[in-house]
């Protein structure tokens, strides 16, 4: 007997084309740039080994090994690429509109690359799909007014819960009235 498991929701970043292609390219050279020295590495270095000292030995190895790592950061580069294409393609084909409540907003680390971030605690709820609640650091600049019961329009992947949020409607200009 077969138990069918939902899957986690997931906030989903859409990837257009172009940086699906780019971090293809990235993924590819890498892959096959480190790939192509990891086998040359590997293989100087079992021919050279009986001419060769042990510590130059040990240095290919170092080496090949560093090649393998390079090559599967690549590989991984573009299958990650290719699987966050492929969930932004269903999003757009299956997925529904629906809302998406603030529960609550907290500080978050910020990235990588310094930008800020905010943690979004939201109930998501639609059409098609029971409603499932879910917390993810989202940027500063986007969301950072964002408050506790805001609601945001959303996008659901019934099947796979992946979801994309829009950022808050910006509240109308004041009309200036002529005295």
């Amino acid at each position: 007997m077969a138990i069918a498991r939902t899957h986690e929701p997931a906030l989903l970043d859409p990837k257009g084309p172009v940086i699906t292609a780019i971090a293809f390219t990235v993924g590819a050279v890498l892959f096959l740039g480190a790939g192509g020295a990891f086998v040359y590495v590997t293989v100087r270095t079992v021919a050279d080994l009986g001419e060769t000292g042990t510590g130059w030995a040990w240095a290919g190895a170092c080496l090949a090994l560093a090649a393998a790592f390079i090559a599967c950061v690549g590989l991984s580069t573009i299958l990650s690429a290719r699987e966050e294409r492929r969930a932004t393609l269903q999003l757009a084909a299956f997925g529904v509109q629906a809302t998406a409540l603030v529960l609550a907003v907290a500080s978050a680390p910020p990235t990588n690359d310094d930008h800020h971030q905010v943690r979004l605690l939201m109930r998501i709820s639609g059409p098609g799909f029971e409603p499932f609640e879910c917390g993810s650091e989202v940027p500063a600049y986007r969301f950072g007014s964002t408050t506790r019961g805001t609601v945001l329009p959303a996008r659901v992947n019934p099947v796979t819960r992946a979801f994309t949020i829009e950022r808050p409607a910006a509240p109308p200009a004041p009309v200036a009235e002529d005295a």
